[in-house]
């Protein structure tokens, strides 16, 4: 985190991902992802903004940064906006993840689901297909569902599956900062691996079979659950 000055006020610019919050990130995601172009699947395309574009993005991701209104944008200097975009987009390098296994959070320990998938049992090829939908939502950018999904996956030692503290605990995971979600995000893709060997196991499909299935079952629990 580094600080700039404007016109006699101080302002906090993220500089790393452990800077910035989920909910923070999602609001400055939502910006960003309004001027990434999309294929018919909704998939971003490569960004290739006109300089009007640009601009206009920079305007809105500054505002948000900065908490200033349109308005009082048009009073400051280009080297003032253009300092805290600058500085901003260090903090947009790819993460490198490090593999943890835990996080601690109100000074509670909470654990990546290690042993997801090894029992292989059904109960575990039931819910695989939940993370495996959690993983292509996100390939969408869509940051809002991991709140819930580690809510439900990362638990404090011994700690057994509860659906009616899951909403309390959703709310607290909004606020992990942004490198923890980006490790969850790494675990939830080695485990899109062992998903589909599983339902290779248990369905005894190819790769390309297994996709579809995937997808039946996933819209069919869709439907029973709505």
């Amino acid at each position: 985190m580094i600080q700039i000055k404007i016109q006699d006020k101080n302002y906090d610019i993220p500089t790393k991902w452990k800077d910035m919050k989920l909910n923070y990130w999602c609001g400055l995601y939502a910006i960003i992802n309004k001027y990434n172009k999309k294929d018919e699947e909704g998939n971003i395309i490569e960004p290739d903004h006109s300089e009007v574009e640009l601009l206009r993005m920079n305007r809105d991701i500054f505002m948000y940064l900065t908490g200033l209104k349109e308005n009082e944008m048009s009073l400051l200097d280009l080297d003032s906006v253009n300092s805290a975009i600058n500085a901003f987009a260090g903090a947009l390098e790819e993460y490198k993840p490090k593999g943890i296994e835990k996080f601690e959070l109100d000074d509670k320990t909470y654990y990546f689901p290690k042993e997801f998938l090894k029992r292989n049992t059904f109960g575990d090829y039931i819910e695989s297909t939940h993370l495996d939908s959690t993983i292509k939502i996100m390939k969408h950018g869509r940051f809002d569902v991991l709140p819930e999904q580690m809510a439900i996956l990362c638990r404090e030692a011994g700690e057994e599956y509860d659906d009616d503290i899951i909403p309390e605990k959703t709310e607290k995971f909004k606020e992990l900062t942004m490198d923890i979600v980006w490790e969850f995000s790494f675990f939830l893709t080695m485990q899109s691996v062992k998903l589909t060997r599983t339902f290779q196991m248990f369905l005894g499909k190819t790769e390309e079979e297994v996709e579809q299935a995937k997808t039946e079952f996933l819209q069919l629990d869709s439907t029973t659950n709505s």
